[in-house]
């Protein structure tokens, strides 16, 4: 019996199992308030770590803070001192160009000086003429008082007469004064007497130009004709004299004359980089375009001209529309071979030697960009020597053009590399030695690496292709920064 209960316990036991298997199972309210005990101890948890992840945050973020704006302090302080010695530089060059001014305007006063002189004297003596003839000559007074008379009473003499015979015994008795030239009225004749030389040119009054008439002006057969050349080679060179040291008539005047500009080539300085090469080193300065009052020309402005260079200059010819300048380049030219190797004249294709060009053709501008290709190839002092020794010969075969050294471009930052020779500070090397030899009168430096450069001074990557040249579309800015610097060739003649 004891045995059947137990199965019967253990058959009720086992539905009663799988009718609460079946069942959803409902779970205690003691385990519900465990278990939201559970999640609001995991959100105080989660509470707690976020303070103090906002404590250590905070600390942090106030030293970011800090180390930005001591940052952002020594940029500002760095660029506030190149712009002091920017501005002293300035000054500096101000104050030269000034003292220079002074100086030219001493020696310009110091030279005019005898010619004052002169001239007062000459007008002294004049004064002093005259008072002599008036104390010597009383009956001047009395001939003209009566000439007057003698004009309101005839009607056949008119005032001209009167005025005219007057100045003929004046001019005649001031020509009596030995060693000048004298304009001297003579009834129908003007005549320029000369009584140190004997000889005197003789200028119609009125009537004919065939010695009768005012149009006309002839040298008398039995004069001397050797004296008109001497005469118009003193006035050529007053008028020269004038053009160099001021302007005589401009002195006599009272007209201050026009000074004549010289551009001055600035070099900015820097805290050079240590470079370990033997082919170039970091000149700790960067040179600037030739301060200078350009002036802005069109296309035509290159007619007379031409270009010297590499591959740039190559993109110059084919890129910025100067179709009417000479350009004379190819990829890889050098400084050490234009002058003693062919190169090819883009117009015809032909090579041809630029010994013979510059020699048989002269030219109004020269523009000379050289440079890349020198970048391994000596050093720096050797590309500066060559550069002085092809300027100098290009000017002794071109005396009248206007010589432009245009710095050579800068490439990318990702053509950049320091481990070679080929990077921008061995170029900015390159380009301040070449800079130097800029005069501010008939040889220029221009610099177009503003126009194309980053603030680093990295060529810009949307510019450039191979991060050496341009994109073609880009040259015509190049042709804009050409025209807006040039330099009057008559100012650069005078000048020189």
């Amino acid at each position: 019996m004891k045995k059947k209960k137990q199965q019967q316990n253990k058959q009720q036991k086992k539905q009663m199992v799988q009718q609460q298997s079946r069942q959803p199972q409902q779970k205690k309210p003691q385990q519900n308030r465990q278990v939201q005990r559970g999640h609001q101890t995991g959100q105080q948890v989660h509470a707690v770590q976020r303070q103090q992840a906002e404590q250590i945050k905070q600390p942090v973020q106030q030293e970011r803070q800090q180390k930005l704006q001591t940052v952002q302090q020594e940029k500002r302080q760095k660029l506030q001192n190149v712009q002091q010695e920017k501005q002293q530089k300035l000054q500096t060059v101000q104050q030269e160009k000034q003292q220079k001014l002074q100086t030219v305007q001493q020696e310009k006063r110091q030279k005019l000086q005898p010619v004052q002189q002169k001239q007062q004297g000459k007008q002294q003596r004049q004064k002093r003429d005259w008072r002599e003839y008036l104390y010597n000559c009383p009956y001047l007074i009395l001939i003209t008082l009566t000439s007057l008379a003698v004009m309101f009473v005839s009607n056949e003499i008119g005032i001209s007469a009167v005025v005219r015979d007057a100045q003929t015994f004046v001019s005649r008795s001031y020509a009596k004064m030995p060693g000048e030239q004298r304009m001297v009225e003579t009834g129908s004749h003007r005549i320029l007497q000369d009584d140190s030389a004997g000889g005197r040119q003789t200028v119609p009054v009125s009537g004919n130009s065939d010695g009768t008439g005012a149009e006309g002006l002839y040298v008398n057969s039995d004069e001397k004709t050797e004296n008109a050349g001497k005469r118009k080679d003193q006035k050529d060179d007053l008028q020269i004299d004038g053009r160099l040291q001021g302007g005589h008539e401009d002195a006599e005047n009272g007209i201050e004359p026009e000074e004549i500009p010289k551009g001055t080539t600035i070099f900015e300085s820097y805290e050079p980089v240590q470079i370990e090469s033997r082919y170039y080193k970091d000149a700790g300065k960067v040179a600037l375009t030739t301060e200078y009052p350009y002036t802005k020309e069109n296309t035509s402005y290159f007619d007379d001209a031409a270009f010297l260079g590499d591959s740039r200059t190559l993109g110059i010819s084919d890129y910025a529309g100067l179709e009417t300048a000479d350009f004379y380049c190819d990829s890889g030219m050098m400084i050490f071979k234009i002058l003693e190797e062919e190169v090819t004249y883009q117009k015809t294709g032909s090579k041809v030697r630029m010994t013979e060009v510059l020699q048989n053709r002269q030219y109004g501008k020269i523009y000379l960009m050289l440079g890349m290709n020198e970048l391994g190839y000596g050093n720096t002092e050797m590309y500066l020597e060559q550069y002085r020794q092809v300027l100098e010969q290009i000017r002794e075969w071109q005396p009248e053009a206007i010589i432009y050294i245009m710095a050579n471009l800068h490439v990318s930052r990702e053509k950049n590399n320091m481990e070679t020779e080929f990077n921008n500070i061995n170029i900015n090397d390159k380009n301040a030695a070449s800079a130097s030899l800029a005069n501010g009168t008939d040889v220029f430096y221009l610099d177009v690496n503003p126009v194309f450069t980053d603030e680093e001074g990295y060529l810009k990557s949307e510019l450039t292709f191979d991060g050496v040249h341009l994109y073609a579309k880009h040259y015509d800015a190049w042709r804009e920064f050409l025209m807006e610097h040039a330099v009057e060739p008559a100012k650069s003649k005078e000048h020189t």
